[in-house]
């Protein structure tokens, strides 16, 4: 509706129940020259900023993982803390309850930033639909990403930085997520000159950490941490009583980066692309098709 209106949308997550829905809102948004994005909010703070110079570098400075390897990311909680079982919408089916559309795409979206927004080549998805209400409580996905060159740096006589057997651009992402119990709720990059580990919350960090190989197996060369506070509360939040859900102040970063780029005249926001999110949704797509989750019937 607010598109047809001519308005510029964030769009809540997730940002449509199925990957021709999405097509059909980017077409529109498109047709319209209207901004459109999913609320990803995990990508504009800046520790995940941090996290994506440290992978890929800067104009300035290189990378410090090196290639790739895998990227390991968790977000679970026990809805029961708050949400009635069956009545709430997190357990309705025709609402687009699941973890899979609640709760997936934040760990989806830390393994396609990590491998460059690439395609998984193969999606594997395991875990538990609940017979009485048809959503998927949990589920574990596996994806693999395809190299981008069929030339190993341990084959290439003049890469001088790496000695991995590895293609560039693959690799593999292990994923999680529910609804039925708390997870560290963490994400780390496993590449070939270290790790870094986005501390929890990690849907919405303020820290994170840098694990240097050293030389040899199991050493280190040392740990660099770093930390991103949230913006203070004003008086008027503190009054209300705060937020209900962690470093919910956060959301001033996605806000003035999205009010931003409407000023700007853009229609995306380079940290989270409708791109992007076509490739989370056939991801979400796949899996619960693997799951035995029925499909939302169209109106």
């Amino acid at each position: 509706m607010c598109l047809l209106a001519n308005k510029h949308v964030l769009l809540e997550k997730p940002f449509a129940c199925n990957t021709s829905d999405a097509e059909y809102l980017m077409a529109l948004a498109k047709e319209r020259n209207l901004f459109l994005m999913e609320g990803m909010w995990t990508r504009f703070f800046p520790a995940v900023e941090k996290a994506r110079q440290l992978v890929f570098g800067t104009k300035d400075e290189p990378g410090v993982l090196g290639e790739v390897v895998k990227v390991i990311s968790d977000f679970n909680f026990n809805a029961s803390d708050s949400e009635e079982y069956p009545t709430s919408f997190m357990y309705n089916h025709g609402l687009g309850g699941g973890s899979s559309y609640l709760v997936a795409p934040y760990p989806i979206s830390a393994a396609t930033l990590f491998f460059g927004g690439a395609t998984p080549d193969s999606i594997k998805a395991v875990g538990q639909v609940d017979g009485a209400t048809g959503v998927d409580l949990q589920s574990s996905i596996c994806l693999s990403f395809p190299p981008t060159s069929d030339i190993a740096p341990a084959s290439d006589n003049s890469n001088h930085e790496e000695s991995t057997p590895k293609l560039p651009g693959a690799g593999v992402a292990v994923l999680s997520f529910g609804l039925l119990g708390e997870s560290m709720e963490e994400t780390t990059v496993i590449g070939t000159k270290g790790r870094m580990t986005i501390r929890t919350p990690g849907h919405c960090p303020t820290q994170l950490s840098v694990t240097l190989k050293g030389q040899g197996r199991g050493s280190a060369a040392g740990t660099i941490e770093y930390e991103y506070p949230l913006p203070a509360d004003t008086e008027e939040i503190i009054t209300a009583g705060s937020y209900f859900y962690p470093n919910s102040a956060g959301f001033a970063y996605e806000a003035a980066a999205v009010a931003r780029c409407i000023a700007a005249g853009k229609t995306e926001a380079p940290q989270f692309t409708l791109a992007d999110t076509l490739n989370n949704t056939r991801v979400i797509d796949e899996a619960r098709r693997q799951l035995g989750v029925a499909p939302l019937s169209s109106p």
